[in-house]
């Protein structure tokens, strides 16, 4: 009898405090979604820079020329192309040219560019100039 109070009280405790007991667990899984599965996945965009070596228009892609392999990426609609701080095209692209931008990985594992700079990176104005040109300038309000 001491046994079967003790059980109870031990099986009590931990329903009170959130565990479960086997005997006590949900059977149907479809009933509680799991928390993972309720979350969806982010996607994080990663970086990337190297040598254009091919440029395939037709499949709206381009290839990298990197130290150790080659690497394709895929060139979508909504990928952000610049050249020299300007808005560009796929057709403004040089094989040879340094490129840069941000990638992300679609649903068949392949590389899709978000962004895309063709040609060096254009370097930043120094601070005393950019705080020069925002004084002189009026601003709006």
């Amino acid at each position: 009898m001491n046994r079967i109070v003790s059980s109870l009280l031990t099986a009590g405790l931990l329903i009170g405090m959130g565990l479960t007991v086997p005997a006590f667990a949900q059977t149907d899984a479809s009933k509680s979604p799991s928390p993972s599965a309720s979350k969806e996945k982010k996607t994080v965009a990663i970086p990337f820079a190297g040598k254009l070596s091919a440029i395939d228009k037709t499949a709206m892609s381009i290839t990298l020329e990197g130290k150790t392999k080659k690497r394709t990426i895929l060139i979508a609609p909504e990928t952000k192309i610049m050249k020299a701080g300007k808005p560009a095209t796929l057709e403004d692209a040089v094989v040879g040219e340094e490129v840069g931008g941000q990638v992300i990985k679609n649903g068949g594992g392949l590389e899709e560019a978000v962004s895309l700079r063709l040609g060096p990176k254009p370097e930043a104005e120094p601070r005393s100039k950019r705080r020069a040109k925002e004084e002189a300038s009026p601003k709006e309000k």
